[in-house]
């Protein structure tokens, strides 16, 4: 019987693994997917979140200071005394086994710099938190960038297709005008170079595919030669706010701002605690030793004691040869450069937050104008070949036609994109995950 279970808890296993890469294998990764890969892949947010490992233990070390110090030592010992003098009975005698156990502990009762170091660190702490945020920021935003130049291309493929599939077409279509008499032999020529040249612009379009495909997989820290599908779906988020509720929002909730913040907090408390070391510190002590063993003066004889000891001390360094104030000119240095590296963060934010809200406006508007070249352009090739085929128009303004239609339309695949962009960005100048 448990021959048999084995047997089908080992199919039921294989039949979960199988079941889980014809899913991996089958399911398109999404916006949100590539994203969620980004952050647990790449190199970047990692080296980030293990610098807030670093300032977590840094404060951890910190908060240590106001514990007590605590040592513990155990000796032991054996002895034999020879050559005694003046001459003795005997010329040696056992000194017998000592064992010495020893606990003492050593705590600050007032230290200044110790609370400003701990508070210090604890903004430390707070801005490399901050700081794994922005970093996460930065890398969503970069990946909606690669996922939308992707997408584009994809699309640019689609347009390229219809575009060949046109220019085909319309070369039989002119290529039979011109065995039936109606076109010229430089119209068909004319034509065949348009194909052509569709057919070239088709191939880098699918290049473009493959190139930015690869680069979308590094972006979320994938192996670019991995085989892997990217769904079409995405979602367009819109601002309603103005340009002053989106600067007011960003001033609250941009991490990079508040990571200087924090910076500037920290380094505020590196110079308070540099000036503390100015003041004497206070220690409180207490120890306990247990001995057991022997004594060899005047004679050998077994003793033991518990002997218990406690007290205080107080320190304070007078002069120390111009090391805390070195200390202190380097903390303040540190304090004018963290307050100028929030104020340039500060103006940082403000202009990243205006030009993408404006250039969010101006994508809308390239949008919906793009829109209607198309729409322009579509019609404006339906009149140019019913002239054509009546000979009103030329071979040459047909072409024109056929391309305004194609730059009209690649545009207006940039202009969707463009559009997306600009509100990732205003997303991400604001502190938007």
């Amino acid at each position: 019987m448990k021959f048999v279970s084995g047997k089908i808890l080992l199919v039921i296993a294989i039949a979960v693994m199988l079941s889980v890469n014809a899913s991996a294998q089958g399911n398109e990764l999404t916006l949100d997917d590539c994203i969620e890969l980004a952050l647990q892949n790449r190199a970047s947010i990692i080296a980030a979140r293990g610098a807030e490992s670093l300032a977590k233990a840094q404060q951890r070390s910190a908060l240590g200071a106001f514990l007590p110090r605590v040592d513990a030592s155990y000796s032991y010992s054996r002895g034999k005394e020879t050559d005694i003098e003046p001459p003795d009975p005997v010329d040696e005698q056992d000194l017998g086994t000592s064992k010495s156990l020893n606990l003492s502990a050593r705590m600050s009762v007032f230290d200044l710099s110790n609370w400003f170091g701990y508070f210090s660190s604890r903004a430390a702490r707070n801005a490399a938190r901050l700081d794994v945020i922005n970093s996460e920021q930065d890398l969503i935003y970069s990946v909606k960038l690669s996922y939308y130049a992707y997408l584009a291309a994809v699309r640019g493929v689609e347009v390229q297709e219809s575009a060949v599939a046109r220019s085909e077409e319309q070369l039989k279509l002119i290529q039979s005008r011109y065995e039936l008499g109606s076109a010229s032999r430089s119209d068909v020529l004319k034509q065949k170079v348009l194909y052509g040249n569709e057919q070239l612009a088709l191939l880098r379009a699918r290049n473009a595919v493959v190139t930015s495909k690869a680069g979308l997989a590094y972006t979320i820290g994938l192996d670019p030669n991995t085989e892997m599908e990217f769904s079409a779906d995405y979602s367009v988020r819109e601002f309603e706010g103005t340009v002053d509720e989106a600067i007011a929002y960003g001033m609250g909730h941009e991490p990079g701002l508040l990571a200087a913040r924090s910076n500037v907090s920290a380094a505020s408390r590196g110079v308070k605690e540099s000036y503390a070391r100015y003041l004497p510190s206070v220690w409180a002590s207490y120890s306990f030793t247990k001995f057991n063993g022997t004594q060899a003066f005047p004679a050998v004889f077994d003793y033991s004691s518990n002997t218990r000891r406690w007290g205080f001390s107080i320190s304070w360094n007078i002069f120390d040869g111009f090391n805390r104030e070195g200390y202190v000119t380097n903390n303040r240095v540190n304090l004018n450069n963290a307050r100028a590296g929030l104020a340039d963060t500060r103006n940082l934010v403000t202009r990243e937050i205006k030009t993408a809200y404006f250039e969010i406006e101006q994508q809308r508007e390239a949008t919906r104008v793009a829109a209607e070249t198309v729409e322009a352009s579509s019609e404006d090739l339906k009149i140019t070949q019913e002239k054509y085929n009546l000979g009103a128009a030329t071979i040459l303004d047909l072409l024109d036609a056929q391309a305004s239609l194609i730059e009209a339309q690649v545009s207006q695949i940039r202009a969707d994109f463009d559009f997306n962009l600009a509100i990732a960005q205003l997303e991400n100048a604001m502190g938007k995950m």
